[in-house]
């Protein structure tokens, strides 16, 4: 399903509310699924954007991603990214497109 998604930390540590609010996000077809293998070494549940060109992921993966909270116009999805070989807490907000 398509979705702007604004992450809400930076390696690890939370974003001011007023930078999310302000923030632009980035668009695109999220996905869910249970994946046997992973970088974790075991099974998880991981978040990704579905990628149309089969390059770079326009944002890192969440690993062991839950929805956190949902409403009418939107959701939190929170788990584990990965980023230079390092893990960090990360959350996803996603809303309903806007205007393009």
């Amino acid at each position: 399903m398509y979705f702007d998604i604004v992450p809400m930390r930076v390696r690890g540590k939370p974003r001011e509310p007023r930078d999310l609010r302000n923030a632009q996000p980035v668009r695109g077809d999220v996905h869910m699924v249970q994946a046997r293998e992973t970088p974790l070494g075991r099974a998880s549940t991981v978040a990704y954007l579905q990628n149309q060109h089969h390059d770079l992921d326009q944002l890192p993966r969440l690993y062991d991603a839950v929805i956190h909270g949902m409403a009418s116009n939107g959701a939190t999805i929170t788990g584990i990214e990965l980023v230079d070989g390092a893990a960090y807490a990360q959350s996803w907000w996603i809303r309903t497109p806007g205007p393009a």
